[in-house]
């Protein structure tokens, strides 16, 4: 048994040299010159917001006879989707909107209340997984935003707790 252990221990040692692990290797340290990285200029990269920009801003900073000359490229504006629900089946495309970022006006005026809580229920616990937030900015009307919008709505009318659903039958 000792041999087999033995026999084990010089291959994987002969193993490690081949790869060039060395244990004595493990503790040098080469020293850095450290006037070598001060003499090396960097270039600044600017950012600058784009006015009426929803996305985000690529910029870069290209070095020109008395300054720098910044470029920015414009993405594509925020889409908002408005989606007047029929049917539970519906929420599918809510949540894949949600899921593509896109804030979604969910408008329950011509919906079933019974559906609309249904709705509400399905989209309210997508809009959590993605850590985005669900909001009823009106009477049977909510707004579905992804994480990466916020929403100032200082009305808050129809959004305080003591606030009742329409679809919701009152307890007896």
């Amino acid at each position: 048994m000792e041999e087999l252990t033995m026999a084990l221990k010089d291959s994987w040692n002969s193993v490690k040299s081949f790869f060039g692990s060395n244990q004595d290797d493990q503790y040098e340290f080469d020293e850095y010159d450290n006037e070598m990285y001060e003499e090396e200029s960097q270039q600044p990269v600017v950012t600058a917001p784009v006015a009426g920009g929803n996305g985000p801003v690529a910029s870069a900073a290209r070095p020109k006879t008395g300054g720098y000359n910044t470029v920015a490229q414009r993405s594509s504006g925020m889409k908002v989707v408005i989606v007047e629900p029929k049917a539970f089946d519906d929420s599918e495309n809510i949540t894949n909107q949600l899921r593509d970022m896109r804030p979604v006006v969910i408008n329950f005026e011509n919906t079933d209340p019974h559906e609309a809580a249904r709705i509400v229920d399905f989209v309210s616990g997508a809009t959590f997984a993605l850590d985005g937030k669900l909001e009823k900015i009106g009477k049977d009307i909510f707004i579905c935003v992804p994480v990466n919008v916020t929403v100032d709505y200082t009305d808050k009318e129809y959004t305080e707790i003591s606030d009742k659903l329409a679809w919701k039958e009152p307890q007896a």
